[in-house]
């Protein structure tokens, strides 16, 4: 029995074609959406829930606070917040930093 290439061809593109739906699938259920960066002056009907204090990590990061406010939106997601308003950033040495927030959970 002779398989040609088109038929192994047709059966590739469908295994690869259901590895990615299954993928894709996983990955929106694995993924949070992060807290939204919001004004204190905008918040409504939002329970405080805590100061979220990140950093830059250690190196020489030209866009530290980039960084910052990154490992601070996640710390906030962890905490189950959904908006978090930034407090300040704190300049350590000439390439890093902290970032400083407070978490909100503005959902019913």
């Amino acid at each position: 029995m002779k398989i040609s290439k088109t038929c192994i061809s047709t059966q590739n593109r469908k295994i690869k074609i259901i590895m990615l739906s299954i993928v894709l699938g996983l990955m929106a259920f694995s993924v949070k959406a992060q807290p939204q960066e919001t004004l204190s002056s905008q918040l409504k009907e939002c329970h405080y829930l805590d100061n979220v204090e990140a950093t830059s990590g250690y190196g020489k990061n030209f866009n530290w606070q980039s960084l910052a406010k990154y490992s601070a939106l996640v710390k906030a997601e962890a905490l189950g917040a959904s908006h978090v308003v930034w407090v300040r950033f704190e300049t350590v040495g000439a390439f890093n930093g902290i970032a400083i927030a407070k978490a909100y959970n503005c959902q019913s």
